[in-house]
């Protein structure tokens, strides 16, 4: 019996993407980190050439930036690219949402369902990281039923700056949390109510609100960096 390709173990340079891929989308890599092949290879215990590979992969999802003689940065998003971002992803949720509902409603509720029944429950616990990936969840549930790949495809090249963002600029803010909550619950309840125009409306305000947010986080950061450096 032949052994299929897919069977076989992950090269390292997939690894190593995989491995950095979520360290920058949880945060665990933040933004302004200065990331040094030999150090990385160091760390995960392999040669230069494959963290270098995985640098390039990082870099064509725009989450970091190859500078030459000095390694790989991890920039800060401009206002303008949280501004395009956030755009694309309300026509992408949006017109995934309204595809959904007409091909398969009944999986998109249930699975919405589910997933806002955990997220309430992680908020209860005030485990916020596990909510913030249910949230992660509950947003890509408007692809899985939608009944088109090129447009999973689509959302899945953005999804990790989106993550990133989540990461370094959600914060457990108790006020921000209820806001959430009653967002996802109008979401839910107007899919049920088969009421598209009040789902996609409701997921408008939702990113839009989150886009201030995270620009806010950005200011803040451009001040402070200010500062620090009149010191």
């Amino acid at each position: 019996m032949s052994v299929n390709h897919l069977d076989r173990p992950k090269s390292l340079t997939a690894r190593a993407f995989d491995r950095l891929l979520e360290s920058i989308t949880d945060g665990e890599i933040a933004y302004g980190a200065m990331l040094s092949e030999k150090a990385v290879a160091e760390t995960f215990g392999t040669s230069k050439t494959p963290i270098r590979e995985a640098f390039f992969q990082l870099q064509s999802l725009g989450l970091v930036e190859i500078q030459p003689q000095r390694g790989c940065y991890v920039p800060y998003p401009t206002l303008d690219k949280v501004r395009e971002l956030c755009e694309l992803r309300i026509e992408l949720e949006c017109y995934a949402l309204r595809l959904s509902m007409q091909r398969d409603k009944k999986k998109l509720l249930k699975t919405l369902s589910k997933t806002f029944a955990q997220m309430e429950a992680m908020r209860d616990q005030y485990r916020h990281e596990t909510y913030h990936k249910l949230d992660q969840d509950f947003h890509k549930a408007f692809f899985v039923a939608c009944g088109n790949t090129l447009l999973i495809e689509v959302y899945g090249s953005i999804d990790p700056r989106i993550q990133a963002l989540r990461a370094n600029f959600s914060s457990p803010n108790e006020q921000l949390f209820d806001i959430s909550r009653n967002e996802h619950a109008a979401i839910v309840q107007a899919i049920a109510d088969d009421d598209i125009d009040a789902a996609t409306r409701t997921i408008h305000d939702h990113i839009s609100r989150v886009r201030d947010i995270y620009s806010d986080g950005i200011q803040q950061l451009k001040q402070t960096d200010s500062t620090l450096a009149g010191l």
